[in-house]
């Protein structure tokens, strides 16, 4: 249960969130999420992140503005937990960490799914941690949406890879419910992943687009891509010249590369020319058959 009087001071109430919550469950939710107070500092913020972690939907500021985003239900949190899973498989020498605030702008505060960190990454300047706790920015974060629009996520990018931070790797994974199918059911649950990467010429723009659910993408899913500029060679997967369905592990198709280099950056721990494969199979796999 929430503190009301900790609400009260950033123009918040359990009977507001709680109806965001009902508008980000119904059929038909806000494309940029709902929009719970505005010119809010950020100092007022942080505060309230730090002393009111449980709230019945995700929220952030962006630039003065509170978010109600996203629902944290089943299928989000197993796909965030197995990312994490296999990125620690891949390597012991990244730290995770889930839900970490991360100041992203001069009064801009998310709460971000899924960071990585390399081991002995050298701390910063105080004015340039990542937030309250004196730690650096993570290299590396991931964001998935099960009611966040792809919208939303695309328009992340620009914070998480502005000048304000270090972070390299801006990694969107997009699920879509179904109001009607059960786990398991076969052919209803399109899936994709955008990997937006600093070292890009457009680090804005996603250099590797994958879809890996057992469904094809909405024709006007596939039109934003293109709209957006994205590359067709950088566009892949189940729906997409004539991919296989990604319906077995290590399938080439389904391997999204991160470079080891940016998750390692800024220490000597690894060689630059090794990836991290995520295998996006499994990602599938553990949602479609809990």
């Amino acid at each position: 249960m929430t503190n009301s009087s900790t609400l009260s001071e950033i123009g918040l109430s359990q009977e507001l969130l709680v109806s965001a919550r009902n508008s980000l469950l119904g059929q038909d939710p806000p494309e940029r999420g709902v929009i719970l107070a505005e010119n809010i500092s950020l100092e007022s913020f942080q505060n309230f992140c730090e002393t009111e972690p449980k709230l019945p939907v995700k929220i952030r500021l962006v630039n003065g503005t509170i978010v109600a985003y996203e629902v944290t239900l089943t299928p989000h949190g197993s796909a965030v937990c197995n990312v994490s899973g296999l990125a620690y498989d891949w390597s012991k020498q990244l730290l995770g960490a889930f839900a970490e605030d991360l100041i992203v702008g001069p009064n801009s505060y998310f709460i971000a799914d899924l960071t990585f960190r390399p081991r002995r990454l050298p701390p910063p300047p105080p004015d340039q941690a990542c937030n309250s706790s004196g730690y650096a920015y993570p290299n590396m974060v991931v964001e998935v949406g099960y009611i966040e629009s792809i919208q939303s996520l695309h328009e992340l990018a620009p914070f998480y890879l502005s000048q304000y931070t270090t972070i390299t790797i801006y990694l969107a994974i997009k699920l879509y419910p179904s109001h009607t199918h059960q786990p398991g059911e076969p052919g209803v649950s399109p899936m994709f992943a955008m990997l937006y990467q600093r070292t890009s010429q457009t680090p804005y723009i996603p250099t590797r687009i994958i879809s890996f659910g057992d469904a094809p993408l909405h024709n006007s899913t596939v039109d934003f891509f293109i709209n957006m500029g994205v590359p067709s060679a950088n566009f892949t997967g189940f729906g997409r010249h004539g991919a296989p369905p990604c319906n077995a592990p290590n399938l080439p198709v389904y391997q999204l590369p991160i470079p080891a280099d940016e998750i390692f950056h800024r220490t000597p721990s690894i060689l630059p020319d090794i990836v991290f494969n995520l295998d996006l199979w499994e990602v599938l796999d553990r949602i479609i058959n809990p």
